[in-house]
């Protein structure tokens, strides 16, 4: 039997003629695509409305946050009784046949009795053509061609719809950073499970505003308004006992390294330096208020 497939779509902001190539190339793989648009003013999307029967496009109240853009699709999803949810990016070009390729690969593990929280493609930078991979946790091999790892980015993720149901939603409360790795490791506290990527498929990605060079590797550069909720988002997680041990020393040690190097090396330097403090500061604050899962996300 076809499995059921929806991909949701977050925009903010978006350069419309690369929008365009990213609905493209997903359109032909999936049921429905679901877009969420958080810009501030709503977008002038002319191929959106030659192909409106297979598009849901969805004017956000505002830039509401990634996550609460996400959860209208994800819902969406489960009261329509869609199999699969594929999350993707604004910026991310799908490889042909990633959905299926994906599937094949869920199936397999599932058939080795896995427990699979989501699976996803491999990202490279498409500026420098180089994959994206954790400087801390490398992952391990499955086989040649799927690796295991302890959280996954959201875009190209594919996760089964009965896994929110068993999980719950994203969450609200950290807007945008660290959601999706948020719910990679919520995923394996409430179901066990597991994450995993596909060294075959590729994904064309970007983070950030670009690299610069620090010491002796090259360090991502997020906005002003990004660094904000790194900060803040940090002090959230760094109360939840889910959270793994790694992550919260490797980027306690990450995020102290950037309150030096930003404000001296990155402008607006004025404006990372109110970002940080402020995002510490909120992030203190919320820690204590947010520690204890809202029922809302089961």
């Amino acid at each position: 039997m076809k499995k059921k497939v929806i991909c949701v779509l977050v925009l903010y902001n978006s350069n419309v003629e690369l929008l365009s190539k990213v609905i493209s190339a997903i359109l032909p793989q999936v049921d429905l695509l679901w877009i969420s648009d958080n810009s501030i003013e709503p977008l002038h999307l002319p191929f959106i409305d030659e192909k409106t029967s297979c598009i849901i496009y969805r004017k956000m109240p505002g830039n509401i946050g990634i996550a609460a853009a996400q959860n209208y699709g994800v819902r969406y999803a489960i009261e329509n009784n869609f199999d699969y949810l594929f999350f993707l990016d604004q910026d991310s070009i799908s490889p042909a046949n990633i959905i299926n390729e994906l599937l094949l690969q869920y199936d397999y593990l599932c058939s080795n009795f896995m427990t699979v929280g989501a699976i996803g493609p491999r990202a490279f930078n498409r500026c420098e053509n180089k994959e994206y991979r954790g400087n801390v946790k490398k992952g391990k091999k499955i086989n040649n061609e799927i690796t295991e790892v302890s959280e996954l980015i959201s875009s190209a993720s594919l996760i089964a719809i009965s896994n929110f149901e068993k999980v719950g939603l994203m969450d609200e409360t950290l807007f945008i950073d660290g959601v999706d790795h948020e719910w990679c490791w919520r995923a394996n506290l409430r179901m066990g499970g597991r994450f995993f990527i596909v060294e075959t498929i590729k994904l064309s990605h970007h983070l950030g505003e670009g690299d610069r060079h620090f010491l002796w590797k090259k360090v991502p550069i997020p906005t002003c308004f990004r660094t904000y909720y790194q900060y803040r988002n940090y002090f959230i997680l760094l109360r939840r006992n889910y959270v793994p041990i790694y992550w919260k020393v490797s980027n306690g040690i990450k995020y102290m390294v950037k309150l030096f190097y930003y404000p001296l090396c990155v402008p607006p330097r004025l404006l990372y330096i109110k970002n940080i403090w402020k995002g510490i500061r909120d992030g203190i604050i919320l820690a204590y208020r947010f520690n204890i899962l809202p029922m809302w996300k089961k």
